[in-house]
């Protein structure tokens, strides 16, 4: 009886047994809401012990939103919208930067938040990197005579490869971090004051208002940091060493040019380390060479918080009055000619007084 009436039921609202079973559809499709209501009330509780998704922009369209702050935040673009920074270098700087991403690791870690180089956004950092390799390698329109020249250079064998352009990208901006740990290391000592003195008047313990120029300020040497400002010096350094050292190594294979790198790479950091060391010896700061009494008269160790290089050019001073001075009495020097002409004037007797002054 119940499975009559049942058959009954289905044939007043117009289903049959081949429709198939729309009860059992409806009840999978509640427990299939009902579990993802439960997972994800269980994902918001715990949240903050362990993420359970990826966290992505990408709208329904399967694109990413443009403008949007994170281009600027995330990605390390000038704007919320990144086509303004591809103008200069165009497609090749979006493909150099998606190889940088997914094939290399190593060198995109150095540029994200908790890296050595992440002072620099780096988005941005490619692709300018992307513009000098174009200049040197003849990419972009150029009416000097001298580049016919280049074009002889034996770094060109090495462009038979076709991932070259990829490993030299990444040798470059591996080079680039390189650079931006050397400069910080520079201003590592001695915060506040060039341990070479390349301030001269603008450093800011000399004058007697005692403020640091703006321009040690901007670019983060005041206070032994490095800052985008600093890119101008990063950059330029990096076109000295990739354009000199290793293009102009001549590599005639991507292997080649890797091991070249490694050279180079260790050879920087071993020059690097030496001169931290050099202006962390106490007498490297007023050594005079040739000069061993200045040496003997400040062997003792200043305290740790004197400015001992400020009092450099009188203690230098002292130290040249002692030795002229070790020679006084042992010799005179002649008469000038004119207190002889003096004298001759009054020993002749007889002359003008006039001439006499």
């Amino acid at each position: 009886g119940g499975e009559e009436e049942r058959r009954e039921g289905k044939a007043k609202e117009g289903k049959t047994e081949e429709d198939g079973p729309p009860d059992l559809l409806s009840g999978s499709e509640a427990t299939v809401a009902a579990a993802l209501a439960e997972a994800d009330g269980s994902a918001g509780s715990s949240t903050s012990a362990k993420p359970s998704r990826v966290d992505t922009l990408i709208n329904d369209r399967g694109l990413p939103p443009v403008p949007h702050p994170h281009w600027v935040d995330r990605l390390g673009f000038q704007q919320p919208d990144p086509v303004t920074d591809f103008r200069s270098g165009g497609v090749l700087s979006l493909a150099m930067l998606v190889h940088l991403v997914e094939s290399c690791p190593a060198v995109h870690a150095r540029f994200l938040p908790g890296g050595d180089a992440n002072v620099l956004p780096f988005g941005i950092t490619c692709i300018n990197v992307t513009d000098m390799l174009a200049k040197f390698l003849m990419f972009s329109k150029s009416v000097d005579r001298v580049d016919a020249l280049l074009s002889q250079k034996p770094f060109w064998r090495m462009f038979e490869d076709p991932s070259a352009l990829l490993a030299v990208e990444e040798c470059s901006m591996d080079c680039l971090a390189d650079v931006v740990v050397e400069l910080r290391r520079e201003r590592m000592v001695v915060p506040g004051e060039n341990p070479k003195g390349r301030h001269n008047s603008k450093n800011k313990f000399k004058g007697s208002g005692g403020g640091s120029s703006s321009s040690s300020n901007l670019h983060g040497e005041a206070d032994g940091k490095v800052t985008v400002f600093d890119f101008a010096e990063i950059i330029r350094r990096t076109e000295s060493r990739v354009l000199d050292d290793l293009l102009g190594a001549g590599p005639k294979s991507v292997p080649e040019l890797r091991a070249v790198h490694s050279r180079n790479k260790a050879r920087y950091h071993r020059d690097s380390l030496r001169a931290l060391e050099r202006r962390k010896k106490p007498d490297s700061l007023w050594d005079v060479p040739g000069d061993h009494l200045l040496k003997e008269r400040h062997s003792r160790e200043p305290s740790a918080g004197s400015l001992r290089h400020l009092h450099l050019p009188a203690k230098t001073k002292e130290a040249a009055a002692r030795t002229f001075g070790s020679f006084k009495g042992m010799a005179k020097a002649p008469s000038s000619p004119r207190g002889m002409k003096k004298r001759g004037g009054k020993a002749g007797g007889g002359g003008d007084s006039s001439n006499d002054l």
